[in-house]
């Protein structure tokens, strides 16, 4: 999957202008299909373990942001603003900011040697944040499903029809001249 994403942030960034982010999930939705609570998302956010992978992940993203924002600066690029990396399960990103940020984005990341490359640790920290996001929306949709059905049947009928309405998770990496973020469902039940 790394590859992929990867493939599909580099493929975005030398092709500039191009939006990769038009897939659709698949599988149809109903309106009035159930969603996975934000107060279920909370709990299983809040377990030892799923703490735990949630910090680590989150330091991970403050070190990859910090190694950025320097290298950057040594190669001269000033953001004015945020740059953000939207980068979608399915593999497709999209690059948001500034028209001056982006371009001076793109040319940093083309002329990128450092190994591993930046676009290639943007793309295992989405790999990381997607993986987590499944996890935490699994655990949730299961223990949502458990506590709503009243039958083992329908406690399978309930998890897939929240894990459908999930759909597609997307993980959104911001880097500004003075901070970073990280987001991805479960990400912010964490922190509140």
């Amino acid at each position: 999957m790394v590859s992929s994403i990867n493939s599909a942030l580099l493929g975005y960034l030398s092709n500039q202008g191009q939006d990769g982010s038009k897939a659709t999930a698949a599988g149809g939705k109903s309106a009035t299909a159930a969603a996975i609570s934000p107060a279920a998302m909370q709990r299983v956010s809040g377990t030892p373990k799923n703490a735990n992978a949630i910090q680590t992940l989150e330091d991970r993203q403050k070190a990859l942001s910090a190694d950025l924002r320097a290298a950057m600066g040594k190669a001269g690029v000033k953001l004015g603003g945020a740059i953000e990396f939207a980068i979608k399960s399915d593999g497709s990103v999209d690059l948001k900011g500034s028209d001056a940020d982006k371009a001076a984005t793109q040319a940093f990341l083309k002329a990128d040697t450092s190994r591993p490359s930046f676009a290639n640790r943007i793309a295992t920290q989405a790999k990381e944040a997607l993986q987590l996001s499944t996890t935490l929306q699994q655990s949730a949709a299961i223990s949502q499903a458990a506590k709503a059905a009243r039958s083992a049947g329908g406690v399978m009928a309930l998890y897939t029809s929240l894990m459908q309405q999930a759909g597609t998770s997307s993980v959104v990496f911001s880097v500004s001249a003075t901070g970073s973020s990280l987001s991805y469902p479960g990400a912010l039940a964490a922190r509140a």
